[in-house]
């Protein structure tokens, strides 16, 4: 019996993250995320149907959700309207909790720009097969069993670990190998005669990034909106995903703490989706951030005080302030994508969520190969991987 691996979106790309994964006859579907373009939005549900080992979608044995990003979750809604039978979408709570506000964004009645594709009906189904399991506790299923590490990147962001029979696979979704004011970074113990391992690698051709760079120099980091809230008193910061608009948020909350900082008084406000993210990290770890504000109905700038403006929604009554985008959000480096490998030691990688267009050059195979390690692929959208 073969042992197969396809993505269907999310393979040499970054977007729609949706991988199928057949193993000792089981079958199993790893995120369902959505591309943040309107032309092609989705993964390919319909490759599932072609192969000749899978017959329809009811036929998933289980369905993971790494964590609540758009490129991971955004497609569950339209995946949900495929199954004709009850399933379970297996995650760990603070996904839950993430996904049900972020889907509730692209209900259609919201009317936000560029997010309403969804009819309630939809959202509403997904939002009932959520099912939350502990992190760092081995789950027993009639089929095969798995256990949730935790990945960093976001709350609740986990790596999987499936056993089915006697093959091992590990499934990265998007990890950090950094702590950060958001989280920590990755914790997994070792794992050994590992079949499989699936490892997300957005950084992956950028050998040399790390902190520094990205929030020192680079046109686009932390140290720009920092600047800029000096030279124009007020900043309003355009997000393109709520979760962005968290990370981001922390971060900054965290940066404006500092002496160098604390002393110009410099307050945060945000839009409702990315407060009602902030409610969930209030609720779930009892803590309490006093110098971040809700842009309430009635909110009308105070050109006095100096304030940055964290929004998913246009804001006309921010029309007047200076704006600026911010993409950010935390990824593994390009040492942690090798690093793990290696410590892993798989008998086959697979790397997935990168991007073709990235200018970089390729150093992994080259420095993986130095180190003794030559069982790793670059993964294409819609090509069948044997392991």
């Amino acid at each position: 019996m073969g042992n197969y691996f396809i993505s269907i979106g999310g393979g040499n790309e970054i977007g729609a993250s949706c991988y199928f994964l057949q193993c000792e006859g089981r079958n199993f579907l790893l995120d369902a995320g959505i591309r943040y373009v309107k032309r092609q939005r989705y993964p390919s549900f319909s490759e599932l149907v072609r192969l000749p080992t899978f017959d329809n979608l009811n036929d998933f044995n289980g369905i993971f959700l790494s964590h609540a990003h758009y490129d991971h979750n955004g497609a569950l809604p339209l995946l949900a309207t495929k199954l004709t039978e009850n399933k379970e979408i297996i995650c760990s709570q603070y996904t839950k909790y993430f996904t049900e506000v972020q889907l509730d964004i692209l209900k259609k009645h919201k009317g936000i720009e560029n997010y309403s594709i969804y009819e309630d009906v939809m959202v509403d189904k997904v939002i009932n097969m959520l099912s939350v399991y502990p992190v760092e506790k081995r789950i027993e299923k009639k089929e095969y069993s798995f256990t949730f590490y935790k990945a960093g990147h976001i709350p609740g962001a986990v790596m999987t670990y499936l056993e089915v029979d006697e093959k091992k696979i590990l499934y990265t979704g998007d990890f950090s190998d950094k702590d950060y004011p958001l989280v920590p970074k990755y914790k997994l113990p070792s794992l050994s005669d590992l079949d499989l391992l699936i490892i997300n690698s957005t950084s992956v051709f950028k050998k040399n990034d790390n902190w520094d760079q990205t929030w020192g120099n680079k046109s686009d980091g932390l140290n720009r909106i920092l600047k800029e809230i000096v030279l124009h008193n007020q900043l309003n910061v355009n997000i393109s995903h709520v979760s962005m608009g968290l990370e981001l948020l922390i971060l900054l909350d965290e940066e404006l703490k500092k002496s160098s900082f604390s002393r110009l008084g410099i307050s945060l406000y945000i839009d409702e989706p990315v407060h009602n993210m902030l409610s969930i990290i209030k609720r779930v770890e009892n803590k309490s951030f006093e110098n971040i504000h809700l842009m309430g109905k009635n909110f009308t700038p105070n050109s006095d005080t100096r304030c940055i403006y964290i929004t998913l929604r246009n804001k006309p009554e921010l029309g007047k302030i200076k704006q600026v985008t911010f993409n950010y959000s935390l990824h593994e480096s390009y040492e942690g994508i090798k690093d793990l490998i290696l410590k892993l030691n798989p008998k086959k990688t697979l790397i997935v969520h990168y991007s073709e267009q990235e200018n970089g050059e390729e150093y992994l195979m080259k420095d993986l190969e130095k180190k003794g390690y030559y069982n790793c692929e670059y993964v294409k959208n819609e090509e069948l991987y044997e392991f």
